[in-house]
Formats: C-alpha cells, sequence, structure tokens
C-alpha cells in the first residue's frame, strides 16, 4: 500500500511567484535609494540640519491635515505679503516669514528692504527692496540665491515655474530688464536708452517676456507694449497701446499678455496682436486681483448709484465670465482662479465659481483692511495686525 501510495502523487512545478515579487521590491528599493542620492545630490547646499528638521515639520504637519490658520504682524512694521503653499509668505522690515502650522516654528530670513515688495509663483517667492538695489529668492525651508544689484529696482515679478524679470533704473539708460530662470541664471538683459519700463512679466514657458514701457513727449505719455526672446536681441513686437493709464500686465496659462488698463482689460498674443478687449461698461476700475497664470479679477464702481460696486470676473478669451452688484463700501477684491472674495466694511463675500452655478458665502467681519486667495481656494484676510484664514466654520455662516 506505502509503495502504491507514493507512485500516486503528482510532482509540481515549484513557485517562482514569491521570486518574482522579491525581485521587484528590490527593484523599487533601489530606485527609492537612488531616487535619495540623487536629491541628496542636488540640493545637498539646503540640506543643514535646521533645514531637515523642518522639513520633517512639514510632512508630520501634512500627515495631521494642519495648515496655516494666524499670524501677528510685527508691531510698527510696513509689511507685504502673498498665499505661497500651504502658508503665507511675509516681507516685513528686514525680515522674511513664511508662516505655516509648523510646531516648530516657521522659516525665517534676513534681508535689507527700506520699501520690501514680493512676488510668488509656485514653489518660490522672489523678494526685493523697491528702489533699493537686494533681491532674493526663497522658498518655504531655504534661502535659495540673494544678490545685491549694480542698479535700482523698479519692479519685479515671478511666474508659476519660477522665472522672473527685474526691472531695473540702470545707469547709463534710461532702464534695464533682466530675464532669469528658475535656477537663478540670468537669460537676457535689454537695455534701452528709449523708453521708461514700468513693468516686465515672464512668459509660463521661460523664454520669452513682455516690458511695459512709456515715452513722454509735450506732456502726454505713451504706452508701449514690447515682446522679447531670450535667444534674440530684436524685440519679436512692438504695440502702441491705446490707453491712458496702464496697472496690471502679467500672462495668462495660454502665454497670452493680459493688461489690466484704465477703461478695460486687453489681451494680446505672442505676437502682438491684440485678440481680446473686455472694456468697463459699468462703472471706473476700482479695484482687481490679478494673478500670473489667472483670470483677473475686477470691481467696477457704478457710477450715481451710491455706495455699489460691481464684481467681474474676464476669461481668457476676454469675454465676462462672471458679473454681478454688490451693494456697501468695497475695501479689497481676491481672487485665484474661479475663486473669489470681496471684502466690504462689515462683510466678507465668497464666491465659488467652479460648478454649473456660482456658489456665494456672506461672513461677518469687522476691522479687515484686505483679503487674499490662495491657490486652493481658501482666503485669507488681513488686518492692520494679524493676518488669519477664513476657515470652514465661518464659511458656513
Amino acid at each position: 500500500m506505502t509503495s502504491k501510495s507514493k507512485g500516486n502523487i503528482t510532482k509540481f512545478r515549484q513557485d517562482k511567484r514569491l521570486a518574482v515579487v522579491g525581485g521587484l521590491r528590490s527593484l523599487a528599493l533601489l530606485g527609492l535609494l537612488a531616487t535619495l542620492v540623487f536629491c541628496i545630490f542636488e540640493y545637498r547646499e539646503d540640506l543643514n540640519p535646521q533645514n531637515l528638521k523642518r522639513i520633517a515639520s512639514y510632512l508630520a504637519s501634512a500627515g495631521r491635515g494642519g495648515e496655516f490658520t494666524s499670524y501677528r504682524f510685527e508691531s510698527g512694521l510696513d509689511s507685504v505679503y502673498v498665499p505661497f503653499e500651504a502658508g503665507l509668505a511675509v516681507l516685513s522690515g528686514n525680515t522674511y516669514r513664511y508662516v505655516t502650522a509648523l510646531s516648530d516654528g516657521d522659516f525665517t530670513a534676513q534681508m535689507i528692504a527700506s520699501n520690501p515688495a514680493i512676488s510668488a509663483g509656485e514653489k518660490q517667492v522672489l523678494l526685493y527692496d523697491r528702489g533699493g538695489k537686494n533681491l532674493a529668492v526663497v522658498n518655504g525651508y531655504a534661502v535659495l540665491w540673494e544678490e545685491m544689484l549694480e542698479s535700482p529696482i523698479i519692479s519685479a515679478e515671478m511666474n508659476e515655474a519660477g522665472d522672473f524679470c527685474v526691472v531695473t533704473d540702470e545707469a547709463g539708460y534710461r532702464a534695464a530688464v533682466a530675464m532669469y530662470d528658475a535656477r537663478q541664471n540670468q537669460l537676457y538683459k535689454w537695455y534701452t536708452s528709449d523708453y521708461f519700463v514700468m513693468l516686465a512679466s515672464p512668459a509660463p514657458d521661460g523664454q520669452h517676456f513682455a516690458a511695459l514701457c512709456l515715452r513722454e513727449n509735450a506732456g502726454s505719455v505713451t504706452f508701449t507694449l514690447r515682446g522679447y526672446s531670450v535667444s534674440q536681441e530684436e524685440p519679436e513686437f512692438s504695440v502702441e497701446l491705446p490707453v491712458q493709464a496702464v496697472y496690471s500686465l502679467k500672462h495668462n496659462a495660454a502665454g497670452d499678455m493680459v493688461l489690466i488698463c484704465d477703461d478695460g482689460v486687453y489681451i494680446y498674443d505672442d505676437t502682438g496682436a491684440l485678440t481680446a478687449q473686455n472694456t468697463y461698461t459699468r462703472g471706473t476700475l476700482q479695484r482687481f486681483s490679478h494673478q500670473q497664470g489667472q483670470m483677473p479679477w475686477l470691481a467696477l464702481q457704478s457710477e450715481g448709484a451710491g455706495e455699489q460696486v460691481t464684481l467681474r470676473a474676464v476669461s481668457e478669451n476676454g469675454e465676462t465670465a462672471f458679473e454681478k452688484a454688490y451693494g456697501g463700501s468695497l475695501r479689497a477684491v481676491g481672487g485665484w482662479g474661479d475663486q473669489a472674495a470681496l471684502l466690504f466694511q462689515s462683510r466678507l463675500i465668497t464666491l465659488d465659481c467652479s460648478g454649473a452655478e456660482p456658489q456665494e458665502t456672506v461672513i461677518a467681519v469687522s476691522g479687515a483692511r484686505d483679503v487674499v486667495t490662495r491657490r486652493d481656494g481658501k482666503h485669507i484676510l488681513i488686518y492692520a495686525d494679524r493676518a488669519e484664514l477664513v476657515t470652514a466654520g465661518e464659511e458656513d455662516q
């Protein structure tokens, strides 16, 4: 019986699935190790014990779902601010501070700026001293680059990718515009003896920029929009603008130039052709919010209607994407994408236009003087002494 039973046993092939899984796991670990080695080499200058501790705190805070909720400004100092990542970037006096919900404290850095100014991309922040010569690029945990220029800075602007333009009052010229990439390498510099330059905006591709120039002749001012490529000396286009004043120049996501002017919003393509115009038919421009890559939100003061403003959003093709009139004394407008906020003397109105129908919320406030909107659509109220995130509980009111 025993011998017969042994003869009936079927022999199976060896199961190699465990070996295959083990091999794949080893390859994954090797990939992670290679990535870690690359990151350490690529960002070795930023990897000091303090920054490593702060990065670990970032990860812990993200795991807990924590975020910036409030910040108190330094007393007696003028502060400029911009939403950045999950917090608020603030330049005040000679100190830059990135305010977050980190348990181990916020990131701070020193920068001398008598007239501080700030511009933010998605992952980096550009700091500069308007009228001074100091310039720096930072992120949430390190100073990436700092420079003292030879000429005073008129204005500077960073796009979402971290490329930026710097307009300077250049000695021997009327102005100059320098274009830098996201690694702070200067790609191009244009000097001009013919124009004064007010603003410059880097295109989303990081290879082109637009400059808002002006000339004064017999008491009249003429505005000109000029476009440049970092690969050639001559301008790609030069267009005289039919306006009396220009308040903002930025690129939208399509790479077109969007100008907020005294009588309307003008949109030019990368050849300098005017592709759209949205005129102010319901009043005069009172406030606006305009960000790189995003449509502008405008508050128009209605004429002869008391304290009434019309909120308007202008799409990439120049059409009115949203428009509604509100009563009250307006203090500020914030906007990012299809999210916006209107701050009045005693109330904040938030708008979510991402759905088929706009969703509106009214929140009672007191003493706020400004409102800014983050990339995630959340709003931050600015008071004389502090900044506060508008929480979900408040929005339910």
